[in-house]
């Protein structure tokens, strides 16, 4: 078992960046969408292990489905409709997240104690996609329209070629956009993927 979580883990830190190239060429909410329907996929083919290799696997395919449903993909959907709060709506989505999860653990526990495990995971999978995935497909829009930008009435702005003191100043501002390029020359972008490395 600590093998396949770590053959997960291996796999959702490796396909970060993916699901959010993903996103940025693609509708994020479709890209979340098939994350949260691939980890429930996962979940319900966990109720049919007989060999270790299939932990392995499900396991692994587990990881990328839920990669895909990652922060690195939802925050395209934030960003877009938040400039001034966008710190603290991303802050408000990760607690969801985690309040979500936290929730799910004793759901988990129950049905492992009173209908055991192979069932349990078929209710995990059961909640993720005939109730979270419907409610995310119906409520979830990938970006405003227009006049229903959350704080920027005008829309998230939209990177511009910049001067390298035009680059930095935007690199510390977080209400200016940037492309992938120009912030992989500041150092602020390779001070943060070290410290969510670490």
């Amino acid at each position: 078992m600590a093998g396949a979580l770590a053959t997960a883990g291996l796999a959702t830190g490796a396909l970060r960046p993916v699901a959010g190239m993903l996103a940025d060429r693609y509708d994020p909410k479709r890209v979340v969408a098939i994350g949260v329907l691939i980890g429930g996929l996962a979940l319900a083919g966990m109720s049919s292990v007989q060999q270790l290799w299939h932990l392995y696997a499900l396991f692994t395919i587990m990881g990328i489905g839920f990669t895909l449903a990652s922060p690195a993909a939802t925050a395209k959907i934030i960003g877009a409709w938040f400039t001034r709060r966008r710190a603290l709506a991303m802050s408000i989505a990760g607690t969801g997240s985690a309040a979500g999860e936290t929730a799910l653990v004793p759901v988990a526990a129950l049905a492992v104690v009173f209908i055991g495990w192979r069932e349990g995971y078929l209710i995990l999978a059961g909640v993720l996609v005939f109730f979270t995935l419907p409610l995310m497909l119906l409520f979830l829009k990938s970006r405003p329209g227009p006049g229903q930008h959350a704080d920027e009435p005008g829309g998230p702005a939209v990177p511009v070629k910049r001067s390298k003191s035009e680059t930095y100043r935007a690199s510390t501002d977080p209400n200016v956009g940037m492309s992938f390029g120009q912030a992989c020359r500041t150092g602020l972008f390779w001070r943060l993927t070290l410290g969510f490395f670490i």
